[in-house]
């Protein structure tokens, strides 16, 4: 008689077709990986040569550039680590994705007020546009600063707590 609370058993065939197939695409996944990481590391060297040629004089303009792509090829650098965690198995970094956010706003905040520096915006009340704006982006910031402050804090509790249990 078949125990209805056991579930059906599946011939051997079909599990090990299936596992076949689960190492397959997860090779095609690992290769599409690989190419991507290629592909950031390429641009961020791409960046930097752009960059180093374009630095033509001290000027305001071509510092705050130089800044700017700076901050940029951090934030592949970054994107391009979570690819080489992805790709070693590990856990999801959720961490730098914060740090690419706070990396990109603050480079956003560099352009918001470099632009703010070279002419005159409209203004709402008291406030101009640019005003607004970095205002903005200091508050998104903070909110990333603390979610990150956050989730280290999460992370120590966590490893300590597995200490103890081993």
């Amino acid at each position: 008689m078949i125990d209805p609370a056991l579930p059906p058993t599946r011939p051997d065939g079909h599990v090990e077709f299936v596992q076949r197939l689960r190492k397959v695409l997860l090779r095609i996944d690992d290769i599409i990986h690989l190419i991507v990481a290629i592909f950031l590391m390429s641009g961020a060297v791409i960046v930097l040569v752009h960059s180093a040629l374009g630095l033509t004089s001290l000027q305001t303009d071509s510092v705050l550039q130089l800044i700017n792509d700076m901050l940029f090829v951090v934030i592949i650098l970054e994107l391009l680590w979570i690819m080489l965690s992805y790709l070693g198995r590990r856990r999801f970094p959720i961490a730098s994705f914060i740090l690419i956010g706070i990396i990109s706003t603050i480079r956003r905040i560099l352009l918001v007020e470099a632009q703010s520096s070279y002419k005159e915006s409209e203004r709402f009340g008291e406030f101009s546009y640019h005003s607004l704006q970095l205002i903005l982006y200091v508050v998104i910031v903070l909110i990333l600063v603390y979610s990150y402050s956050i989730l280290v804090k999460i992370s120590v509790g966590n490893e300590t707590e597995n200490r103890q249990h081993d």
